[in-house]
């Protein structure tokens, strides 16, 4: 028995000699190259678009609409006819004060002829030019009170929903239709008076809004109060937003981005690759085929990226799925990481 035992260990021994045991592969890790894009610094806040410019028509005089030169939600230009007003009275009134200024005028003719002769004293020569004069104005304020029946637009805009109809009476300042300027439009917001000193005149900014959630539309601050509101400690901002496409609305409520600073070869890398120990924030590269730990300095962080100030220079390739699994120095395989789209 002890003989056939020492046979087996002798084979045994023989058959490990004949199979070496074979080495451990290295670890498969995904690594991704280190990018380069464009990093904004942003001030976020909300606020509402408004038109240009926005203006109720209303008659200057009291009168019955006798017609209107427009159809609701119609572009106008500059100094376009929109109302007229019953001018009867007008008319009569302008007649009268022309007829009147007529008579004045040969009253004064003759009171000069008269004057020359030494037919005449100053006097009569003072009246006369007196009412000459005041036949003028009478003349004026007529055809000024005519003029008001015409009701013209003071800007070229898009006319809003009218309010009255044809046959109606308006009293003084009573709202027939308003005409708003759509392009560009205007953007009001607050910013806190913490970022107060970060804010200045022609500084960029990006609104968005849910009826457009992939698209941010640039616009152009050109108004700041300088005055802070004292109850809630925020500063009144305005800016100019292009609406060549007038898509965008007065009264819509938009989320506003204050463009701040601009890093357009920032360099980032994704969130996930990021290894914490502590305070610190390290990264694993991959140099010629084994793993390097390096400290970072971090800035903006955005969809799932991470800006890096310090610590990289954009050359290197890092570890961003299996880090937890190597350490400095190891040998690792690698294979590209799968991106989702």
């Amino acid at each position: 028995m002890v003989a056939r035992a020492h046979v087996l260990l002798a084979a045994t021994l023989l058959a490990a000699v004949a199979w070496p045991i074979q080495a451990e592969e290295p670890p498969v890790v995904e690594v991704v190259p280190v990018a380069k894009s464009l990093v904004r610094d942003e001030l976020i806040t909300f606020g509402s678009l408004r038109s240009d410019e926005s203006v109720m028509i209303r008659p200057e005089i009291a009168g019955r609409l006798s017609s209107l030169h427009f159809r609701e939600g119609q572009s106008v230009e500059a100094g376009a006819l929109l109302v007229s007003l019953d001018d009867s009275i007008s008319r009569a009134e302008f007649a009268q004060a022309r007829a009147n200024l007529n008579l004045a005028e040969k009253n004064f003719e003759r009171a000069q002829m008269l004057f020359k002769r030494g037919a005449s004293n100053p006097q009569a020569l003072d009246e006369a030019s007196a009412q000459q004069q005041a036949a003028r104005a009478t003349l004026a304020l007529s055809q000024a009170r005519l003029d008001k029946t015409q009701i013209l637009a003071p800007y070229a805009g898009v006319l809003g929903l009218r309010q009255a109809s044809p046959g109606d009476y308006l009293s003084e300042g009573q709202g027939i239709v308003n005409l708003e300027v759509l392009d560009p439009l205007k953007v009001d917001f607050r910013i806190p008076q913490k970022a107060v000193s970060q804010i200045r005149l022609k500084q960029t900014i990006e609104i968005s809004l849910d009826a457009y959630p992939d698209e941010r539309f640039s616009g152009e601050i050109f108004a700041i109060n300088p005055r802070l509101d004292e109850v809630g400690r925020s500063q009144a901002v305005r800016a100019h937003i292009s609406n060549s496409d007038g898509r965008l609305s007065p009264g819509q409520f938009v989320k506003v981005s204050v463009i701040l600073a601009e890093r357009p070869n920032a360099l980032v890398i994704p969130e996930e690759a990021l290894m914490p120990v502590g305070e610190r924030l390290l990264v694993n590269l991959v140099v010629d085929g084994k793993v390097e730990v390096r400290e970072v300095k971090l800035g903006k962080r955005q969809a799932g990226l991470v800006e890096v100030r310090e610590g990289l220079d954009g050359s290197e390739v890092l570890i961003s799925a299996g880090w937890q699994k190597v350490r400095n120095g190891d040998a690792v395989r690698s294979k590209a990481a799968e991106r989702t789209p």
